[in-house]
Parts: C-alpha cells; sequence; structure tokens
C-alpha cells in the first residue's frame, strides 16, 4: 500500500510531492498518476484499476487556501496505491479525513514550495513539507492497522 500526493508545481506543471512509505515508485506508476492528475473530468473522487499490474489507485482531488498560488489555491491529489479491493467508502473517508489534517494546519500552503527555487529561506516550507509527511504516515498506518482488524 502506498500514500502519494501529486500537486500542481506553477512551472512545471503536476509533480510528485510526497510518498509514503518512502520507497521509489515504479516510473510507469509515476507517470500515470501526473497523467491522472491532467484529467478533465468533474470527479473529485475516481478509481483506476490497472489491470496488468494489479493494483488500484484510487485518488481524490483537493484545494487548499494559499496565499502565494496564483488564485489563491495550490492543487493538490491524494492517491492511495493498493493490490487489495476494500470499500469504495472507507477508503474515500480515509482519503477525506486525510486531507482534511492536512488542510487544518495553518500556513501548510508553503510545503508545496519545498522544492521551488524561489521560496528557499522561508523555515515554515520545510515545517508545511514535515508536517504532510507525518499526517501522510500516520494516516495510512492507522488505515493499515483498521483494514488489519477487518481481516
Amino acid at each position: 500500500m502506498h500514500l502519494v500526493l501529486t500537486f500542481f508545481h506553477k512551472v512545471k506543471g503536476p509533480e510528485i510531492l510526497l510518498s509514503y512509505p518512502e520507497i521509489e515508485l515504479e516510473e510507469d506508476i509515476i507517470e500515470k498518476l501526473i497523467r491522472f492528475f491532467d484529467l478533465d473530468i468533474n470527479e473529485t473522487f475516481f478509481e483506476i484499476i490497472l489491470i496488468n499490474k494489479k493494483k488500484r489507485i484510487i485518488n481524490l482531488y483537493f484545494e487548499v487556501i494559499s496565499e502565494w498560488a496564483r488564485g489563491n489555491k495550490e492543487l493538490a491529489m491524494l492517491s492511495l496505491i493498493m493490490k487489495e479491493k476494500y470499500e469504495s467508502r472507507l477508503i474515500y473517508t480515509f482519503l477525506v479525513d486525510t486531507v482534511q489534517k492536512i488542510r487544518s494546519k495553518e500556513n501548510i500552503f508553503k510545503a508545496f514550495y519545498k522544492n521551488d527555487d524561489f521560496r528557499y529561506n522561508d523555515i515554515e516550507i520545510d515545517l508545511g513539507y514535515e508536517t504532510i509527511k507525518r499526517i501522510l504516515f500516520d494516516c495510512l498506518n492507522n488505515l493499515i492497522d483498521r483494514l488489519n482488524s477487518k481481516v
């Protein structure tokens, strides 16, 4: 199971900000996530099944209010990559709860500038990044515990 946070970088386009666990994702999965981000669909929650890879990628688009972004919002997508099939409502609730935890942190938008060449002197960028990293870690581990207790 893998939890991935993708966002729209103002210069580079869609980019993966964080992934937990911190093991390397397969290159074709990274490419798919980036392409999913660019899909022009009206849904904020959607699932893609990769039959050949025997994986499901469940995605939730969301926005974070930002003082630095054009339009005052960062565009992001939280994705859960998994092999097993679980009830969509459970996964949807998990993704929504994780997003709410991210959004609830003050100035969390600064984390999206971690790899930005223009804003490297703001300590809140690193703090926000570490906060999101911790949220992903805690939330995914809690989900795994819940799923294991249902089995």
